[in-house]
């Protein structure tokens, strides 16, 4: 049977995950555990990498295009990317992939998969099982068996069996994140199910459905894909056009209204990650039920969440607390108000602090990069280079090196230097500089750029691993 596009959809900031999901570096691309876990998006990708699926498909923001690149290279996989110049939902998104598979093949089947979900449990089989009625022309939703009465979800309710495909049923309607009382109802039912974000169908279908339903958005990701630029990182939609599309997700314009809605029941463990709390339930927990995650010590301590990424955090005689220690910011909450993290992310981007813009550390197979200082025309950061690694910068103007420590093998446009520390130099405005560690031991190295606002670039947005 054809095999099944997984389309990842890589959009969203994830407030309610501050401080360590921010906008320049959201939820998705986050690691769901600890050091040695995968990203949440990371996971998406390896979930449905088994026999019956394709080469994956993802839909992200063009200003994350580096940060999705280098995670599929830390896991070994390629993808097919298509970047938005800016965000307008799931449904133009999952219209430009589906137009993008169109090309290729009308009858394409897609999955559509949330990058920033969390599942457990053999997934896959269910998917593979209905994708004959995809073929047939079915758009099938997933749909979660509740474990409790939750707002902030959606619900599908059951409409009875579809007798030409046993494994699928009618959709009686969509509820849409209900209050508690008819949440409550609706799982009393036994005839609900959570909405995963979860779907399946064929290129042509969506297509078709969308030229029923919302043709004015349609024409206009056609037009934004038709002018799209082909890059070496992804197919970048022409942002005029798609400026102009419904900023609505698949569920409104088109799964809630057409007729051609199926739903599929999935046996499996899901949610959404959508709070600290949620973080804390997927988590393994010890004895005490603490989830430890990084350099802590507790003491008489129960029933908490830990987690340090850069530091030691100790915790006393604590009960029902969540703690996240990032290098530039520190969350306190206690267990059940996490929801409300998400007013704490939108004070800060009102009053345009850059702790919800961007991490002051970030990551990379080299080393690291730790911002010390930004201001209107300046920035000053430490770059840090592993033994035998190189590290690349784009050019920008306005630009020096200064050794810190160690020694480092700097080559900046024809030029190539073996430095020490307390030497410095300009860097070339047109050409890439390397920095390359010769030694066993570990570099720093800080870059300090002076240049008109306009002329900024971020250093962690410019620096590429090289070896």
């Amino acid at each position: 049977m054809k095999e099944i596009t997984p389309l990842i959809i890589c959009g969203g900031n994830g407030t309610r995950l501050w401080p360590i999901s921010r906008t320049q570096s959201p939820k998705q691309f986050q690691r769901v555990g600890d050091a040695a876990s995968l990203t949440f998006f990371q996971t998406a990708i390896d979930r449905h990498s088994s026999e019956g699926f394709g080469t994956p498909l993802v839909v992200s923001s063009a200003k994350h295009t580096l940060m999705l690149h280098r995670q599929l290279q830390q896991i070994g996989r390629g993808a097919d990317v298509i970047l938005e110049p800016m965000g307008r939902n799931t449904g133009p998104a999952v219209l430009s992939a589906a137009l993008r598979q169109m090309e290729k093949d009308p009858d394409a089947l897609m999955l559509v998969v949330p990058a920033d979900h969390v599942i457990e449990g053999d997934i896959n089989s269910a998917i593979l099982a209905v994708r004959a009625a995809a073929e047939d022309g079915y758009i099938i939703t997933f749909g979660i068996k509740p474990r409790y009465a939750e707002t902030g979800f959606g619900y599908i309710t059951d409409g009875g069996p579809i007798f030409a495909h046993p494994a699928l049923r009618e959709v009686e309607r969509f509820v849409e994140k209900p209050p508690t009382r008819k949440a409550r109802l609706l799982v009393e039912s036994d005839i609900a199910y959570w909405a995963s974000g979860i779907s399946l169908f064929k290129a042509s279908t969506i297509i078709e459905e969308y030229a029923q339903y919302d043709p004015e958005t349609l024409e206009h990701v056609k037009k934004a894909v038709a002018g799209g630029k082909e890059t070496p990182e992804g197919l970048l939609l022409d942002a005029d056009a798609f400026a102009l599309a419904d900023d609505e997700p698949t569920e409104t314009a088109v799964f809630e209204r057409t007729r051609k809605i199926a739903l599929c029941p999935l046996d499996v463990d899901w949610s959404d990650v959508g709070s600290w709390t949620a973080m804390y339930g997927i988590s393994n927990a010890d004895a005490q039920g603490n989830v430890i995650q990084g350099d802590v010590i507790q003491v008489e301590t129960k029933n908490c969440m830990v987690r340090s990424e850069t530091r030691l955090v100790t915790c006393v005689g604590l009960e029902d607390i969540i703690v996240v220690d990032t290098a530039d910011a520190l969350l306190v909450t206690k267990v059940g108000h996490c929801q409300s993290v998400k007013k704490v992310a939108q004070h800060l981007k009102s009053t345009s602090r850059v702790e919800a813009e961007k991490h002051q550390r970030s990551d990379f197979e080299w080393g690291h990069i730790c911002q010390i200082m930004e201001r209107d025309h300046m920035t000053m950061c430490t770059v840090s280079v592993k033994p035998g690694a190189t590290m690349r910068l784009d050019p920008a103007p306005g630009r020096e090196a200064i050794i810190t420590t160690g020694e480092v093998l700097l080559t900046n446009g024809r030029t190539q230097a073996r430095m020490g520390e307390g030497d410095r130099r300009e860097l070339c405005e047109t050409t890439p500089t390397t920095l390359s560690n010769p030694t066993d031991g570990m570099i720093e190295v800080m870059v300090i750029t002076i240049a008109a606002q306009s002329q900024l670039q971020d250093l962690a947005s410019s620096a590429r691993y090289a070896s």
